[in-house]
């Protein structure tokens, strides 16, 4: 009796597993599929490089799997971009700062 039951417990994991992989999808075919649309372009390293940021890319090995389900949260805009500063940057933005605290210092007096 109980080896009936494991074949079944086996079947519905395995139906289980195969619902799982059909819902996920890689980020080329996401670009692949957005790009169809008219008058919009994307790559797929876009979309591997928002999905990290959002947290809903799943690794395996060395590819990235992103649920259907988490398609949506790819075309939303962004709140805030978070560009790379690069030290140039980041120096002309403490120079910046400084000097505001400078003239604010200044002023109050």
């Amino acid at each position: 009796m109980g080896g009936g039951q494991e074949g079944g417990t086996q079947s519905g994991e395995k139906e289980m597993t195969d619902q799982l992989l059909d819902n996920l999808r890689t980020p080329a075919q996401i670009a692949e599929r957005i790009t169809a649309s008219p008058g919009i372009h994307l790559t797929d390293r876009t979309v591997w490089e928002k999905a990290r940021r959002l947290g809903i890319a799943n690794k395996v090995g060395r590819s990235m799997l992103i649920s259907i389900d988490d398609v949506p949260k790819l075309l939303q805009q962004e709140k805030e971009r978070h560009v790379p500063i690069s030290k140039a940057n980041a120096l002309e933005i403490l120079r910046r700062h400084r000097k505001k605290q400078e003239n604010a210092k200044q002023e109050s007096k």
